[in-house]
C-alpha cells in the first residue's frame, strides 16, 4: 500500500518538523471529529529522522473523500493551521 507524502508542514512548533519537512515516519490523522495531526508534538524536542520525509500512516477522518477504510489514499498532504490547530489541510468532506 502507498502511503501518502506529506508534502509540506506548516507546524513550526512540533518536533518532527525540520523547515517546513515531516521527518516522523507516518502520522495518524483526525479525531473522529476534526482532521488534527495526531503525532503533533509540541515539546522542544528534536524528534525523527533526518532522512525520512513524512507520511500518512492512518487517517480516522472516514467522511473524507480521500479516505478508504481508515486509510488515506490522496496523491499527497499539507498538514498546517487551521483554527489555531494543526490539521490536515488536504481534508475534504464527502
Amino acid at each position: 500500500m502507498h502511503l501518502p507524502v506529506i508534502s509540506e508542514c506548516a507546524a513550526e512548533g512540533c518536533a518532527y518538523n525540520h523547515d517546513h519537512t515531516c521527518r516522523a515516519a507516518a502520522i495518524t490523522v483526525g479525531d473522529l471529529d476534526s482532521p488534527v495531526c495526531d503525532t503533533f508534538t509540541g515539546a522542544d524536542l528534536d524528534g525523527g529522522d533526518p532522512s525520512t520525509t513524512g507520511r500518512v500512516g492512518a487517517c480516522k477522518m472516514a467522511d473524507c473523500r480521500h479516505n478508504s477504510g481508515l486509510e488515506c489514499h490522496a496523491p499527497a498532504v499539507t498538514v498546517g493551521y487551521e483554527h489555531e490547530q494543526v490539521d490536515c489541510l488536504t481534508y475534504a468532506r464527502k
